[in-house]
């Protein structure tokens, strides 16, 4: 009809929309009480002072219909839940003014607290249940270690003895894709589709489970208070990075990484007492408080343009580098934190790339500088040597001219060791720190390599020339840098000490080769004591062990004393190979056994079932007393002759 409206037209906003949740919202107290013109402005200001945390939604304001001014308090709705219990770990105390101190709750928690019964129930009492002696391992009566491999569907932890192995635990399909031990060995991760497992004990139980599906890496840290997974497919982008209690199997905090992340993602101090992050943009560095997962003093460290930073393994102390901007020099600093005072910073030009090496002890740092030179045409590497134990720290410098293959710092002691050239011309340095001052050892020149690796114990090196260098290994005593010998392993691709330092671990996985993978056992002197072969051999892993309760003293002492338990040790091995002669004589008795078993066996059922035999025979003629006999006859071809005859017809 004229006149009459048509029906409205429905938008967007007219679309039904889910009940939203509660858990990205807050409720902030201690807000300034205004009036209605300066809800905006009040507004702005809450949204500046959260925006570092995350995605503003909504802010809404209550009014006080008596006082026409606001409430005192303000909720808050952000992108995701994840940022609003960040919210509340950041801002919650913040300090607006003098007189309004920010004081936050999460939305969620009201709903715990309603739900809370008035009246208090005691609960159950739980039997006693004796745990699992992580360490049990670790009073082996001969004080072997363990290693841990996987080959085909098949994972077998093993005791390493001198000249082979026995198997103490196997289980089939026991992960999906590869394991991985604790720092401190208490611990065996294994990989699944729905996340990640933890076994251990004597009797290899199931300690834990933490749900994250599709995890590709972890990460323990260093007092295996803490482990971080990462996936690729989880639920939530903002959960791609979790961090999780091991004892209580909680979820910490999750962290959101838009890329795939260079792992470690998180980095621990020495002690577990922080973490940090380096955001993706390389803008700032962000430090959280164990066990609240809290930022620390609630800000952020701020520094343009950061590269790298590694923790010290031994002190708070964490070493960065920020690359050249303009006219101002690239810088490597040392900051000593909580405090985040700076105690070192040191400039470089030319800079094209840093490498930043924690000797064990936090004695040292290396800075490895790749440099560009006046017609940034070639580079060439400095070693920026930093020594943290004087009252200032000092700084070396070491120039090599040619490209690094491989550095690395001896563990216990003061030397460091270099790979470096091209070939044919591979060269290996070792230097070493006394006095305050770097001096050369020796360089070995023309060797096959292109990695290194130290013994845990110090003093011995394996030089070793993996991948496509057919795996040379050449086995050399730093004291007085001699080669006490040689070997190979064709194709190797991976190198691992024992933590003792007794046993070098050689090996081709069946992820690079498809033949002769398996592994070698070698002495630190060189000498090959296992060769071990295993279809689709995937890797081998040494059990870590913790850090010894002995003292420096006991060390020394028990060294300056070895010689009087050498004897001891001699006879232990001398009946312990005894024992070995045995158990491999016992085995060729059992087996001779068997045999003769065999042939008792075979001969009673020869003669019980003779008659049997008998009437499967051809029977005799029973009027001429002679047996039938069959003649067959076959014919062989052997040969065909022609001969040609010339034959002249007149």
């Amino acid at each position: 009809m004229s006149g009459e409206a048509g029906p409205r037209l429905l938008t967007p906003a007219d679309a039904p929309r889910p009940p939203a949740g509660i858990e990205n919202i807050i409720i902030i107290d201690n807000v300034p009480s205004i009036a209605a013109a300066k809800v905006d402005k009040l507004k702005n200001v809450i949204k500046k002072v959260l925006s570092p945390v995350g995605v503003v939604n909504r802010i809404e304001l209550p009014m006080n219909e008596e006082t026409g001014k606001t409430a005192g308090f303000c909720f808050v709705e952000f992108a995701t839940k994840d940022q609003a219990i960040e919210a509340k770990a950041s801002c919650d105390g913040y300090r607006l003014d003098k007189k309004h101190v920010f004081t936050i709750n999460n939305m969620s928690d009201f709903d715990k607290y309603l739900n809370t019964p008035e009246s208090w129930e005691k609960p159950n009492d739980d039997e006693f249940e004796e745990k699992e002696n992580l360490q049990s391992w670790l009073m082996h009566a001969h004080c072997q270690d363990q290693f841990v491999i996987r080959a085909d569907l098949a994972c077998e932890v093993h005791w390493c003895r001198k000249n082979d192995s026995v198997s103490s635990y196997s289980k089939s399909k026991w992960t999906d894709t590869y394991v991985a031990w604790s720092p401190k060995g208490s611990y065996l991760a294994t990989f699944h589709r729905q996340g990640i497992a933890l076994w251990g004990g004597k009797k290899w139980k199931g300690l834990q489970r933490f749900a994250h599906p599709q995890v590709k890496l972890i990460d323990f840290s260093p007092s295996e208070t803490y482990l971080v997974t990462w996936s690729d497919q989880a639920t939530f982008a903002s959960e791609s990075v979790i961090v999780w209690d091991i004892k209580g199997g909680d979820k910490m905090r999750a962290f959101d990484f838009k890329e795939n992340p260079e792992w470690p993602a998180l980095k621990w101090s020495h002690d577990d007492k922080y973490l940090a992050r380096m955001k993706e943009d390389h803008s700032q560095i962000s430090f959280f408080s164990t066990p609240s997962m809290t930022l620390l003093d609630k800000k952020h460290l701020k520094i343009k343009d950061v590269q790298d930073f590694q923790w010290s393994p031994t002190d708070n102390i964490i070493s960065y580098w920020i690359p050249e901007d303009g006219d101002q020099p690239a810088r490597v600093c040392l900051m000593e934190m909580p405090s985040r005072t700076i105690v070192k910073s040191s400039n470089i030009f030319q800079v094209k790339e840093c490498k930043m090496s924690w000797q064990k002890n936090g004695d040292h740092l290396c800075v490895s500088v790749e440099r560009w030179t006046k017609s940034k045409k070639a580079t060439y590497t400095q070693f920026m040597l930093f020594h943290l134990r004087g009252k200032l720290i000092a700084m070396d410098v070491v120039e090599i001219k040619e490209a690094i293959q491989h550095f690395d710092w001896e563990p216990l002691g003061s030397k460091f060791a270099v790979v470096f050239g091209e070939q044919p011309k591979i060269a290996l340095s070792v230097y070493t720190i006394a006095g305050g001052k770097v001096t050369l050892l020796k360089t070995i020149e023309r060797i096959t390599a292109n990695t290194l690796a130290w013994s845990p114990r110090g003093r011995h090196l394996v030089v070793a020339g993996l991948g496509q260098m057919q795996g040379v290994l050449e086995f050399i005593d730093t004291n007085d840098m001699t080669t006490m010998s040689t070997g190979e392993h064709f194709m190797a691709g991976e190198l691992e000490w024992d933590p003792t330092g007794r046993y070098v671990v050689s090996s081709v996985s069946f992820w690079r080769h498809q033949n002769d993978t398996g592994f070698y056992v070698w002495s630190f002197q060189g000498k090959l004591l296992q060769r071990v072969l295993r279809d689709k051999f995937y890797q081998i892993l040494w059990r870590p062990r913790p850090p010894t309760l002995l003292t420096t003293k006991n060390i020394t002492d028990i060294s300056k004393n070895i010689k009087r338990y050498q004897s001891q040790f001699e006879a232990q091995d001398k009946l312990q190979m005894t024992r070995e002669s045995d158990d491999v004589l016992e085995k060729r008795r059992a087996l001779m056994d068997r045999w003769e078993a065999f042939q008792e066996d075979v001969k009673y059922r020869k003669e019980r079932y003779a008659s049997v035999f008998a009437a499967l025979r051809p029977e005799e003629n029973a009027e001429e007393g002679v047996q039938t006999d069959i003649e067959e006859t076959f014919e062989v071809f052997v040969r065909e002759e022609v001969e040609v005859l010339d034959v002249k017809i007149k």
